[in-house]
């Protein structure tokens, strides 16, 4: 029999994938839509306080290739909605799910730590189930010191994360911004503070392209643009080498985001590290119901390769990379540049 539920930071998820913080995980309609549809758990749209603001309109771009979307930007900032009406959202949710699904409440305060405490003790009250912290969104947050800017500074980080910890008594997991030299330095510092895991990756910082004609950048906001948040299949390489540098470093459970379009994704993302996978940009597209189909394909996929439950599958290819130094070892030498681009070719395009 296949077991697809995962012990993730304490917290039992029927199944290993989440609809991460995001626009379709904005309101009680959406969040309990997704969980009647089959995810195993939800992470809120960022709730904050003294932050909150309208976003600019239009927020979003994309690039495609062939009518494929290769990557999707935004410029949205976090719930547009005040604490008030998040009091009444979060009583709708829990008598609606119950203890169905879990709940991770997703926050962001502003330079004051104490700003953060509240938030973390006011969603604890409420019923979350987890915390995350939201140290990754990587436009309109940093220009006011919270955000990335806070996800790009170890001792942050760390004193943030401190705070919060000591603050509430249900899990807290951090999620990491991609935009940064080293991840891994990064996710020490939040398992030093107390964070029992983390969120890897959010959104990577860029332009989603240029209307040349007209010398504009995209998405044009009345003329202007600015840098955005980069997501869709683009950032999935970024996102599980960012996994298996975490897992490969620290002891904190990882739940993985970033470019997961299909179940085949999940897996990759479980195998790198992940004890839970994150869609956000694909449920903004497809919308929930896919989800049968998702996790159906990963039970014939564990069955055919004999993995009883998603714990199998944790780690197995992080534990495969190595320096460059190693590979120089084990590589089998080719004399034929042309030839070895054939075979790249091959792989991408065939």
């Amino acid at each position: 029999m296949i077991d697809l539920s995962v012990n993730f930071n304490g917290v039992t998820f029927p199944n290993p994938f989440l609809v991460g913080s995001g626009p379709t995980t904005g309101n009680p309609q959406k969040i309990i839509s997704a969980i009647r549809a089959g995810w195993g758990g939800v992470v809120v749209k960022t709730i904050g306080d003294s932050i909150v603001r309208k976003a600019v309109r239009p927020m979003y771009g994309a690039f495609r290739k062939n009518k494929e979307l290769i990557a999707f930007e935004n410029l949205e900032l976090i719930t547009e909605d005040p604490l008030d009406v998040w009091d009444k959202y979060m009583r709708i949710i829990k008598s609606e799910i119950g203890k169905s699904s879990p709940i991770i409440v997703s926050i962001m305060g502003g330079p004051d730590y104490s700003e953060w405490v509240k938030l973390a003790r006011w969603a604890e009250d409420r019923g979350a189930d987890m915390l995350e912290l939201n140290f990754g969104c990587p436009h309109g947050e940093p220009e006011r010191k919270t955000g990335a800017f806070i996800g790009q500074h170890a001792d942050l980080v760390y004193k943030y994360t401190k705070e919060v910890v000591s603050s509430v008594g249900i899990p807290v997991i951090v999620k990491l911004t991609p935009n940064v030299t080293e991840i891994s330095e990064i996710a020490k510092e939040a398992e030093n503070a107390g964070a029992k895991g983390v969120t890897a990756i959010n959104t990577v910082n860029g332009i989603i392209g240029v209307d040349i004609e007209r010398a504009q950048p995209l998405p044009d906001v009345n003329g202007y643009s600015g840098y955005g948040g980069i997501s869709g299949p683009a950032i999935k390489p970024i996102g599980l080498a960012a996994v298996s540098k975490i897992y490969s470093s620290t002891s904190l459970q990882i739940s993985g985001v970033g470019g997961i379009f299909d179940w085949k994704d999940a897996v990759e993302y479980i195998m790198m590290g992940s004890t839970t996978v994150q869609s956000v940009t694909y449920t903004m597209i497809k919308g929930f119901e896919f989800i049968s189909e998702w996790k159906k394909e990963l039970e014939l996929f564990m069955e055919r390769k004999g993995y009883k439950a998603i714990e199998d599958m944790v780690g197995l290819a992080a534990k495969k990379i190595r320096p460059y130094e190693f590979l120089e070892k084990v590589t089998k030498r080719r004399t034929n540049v042309d030839e070895e681009m054939n075979i790249v070719r091959g792989e991408i395009y065939g």
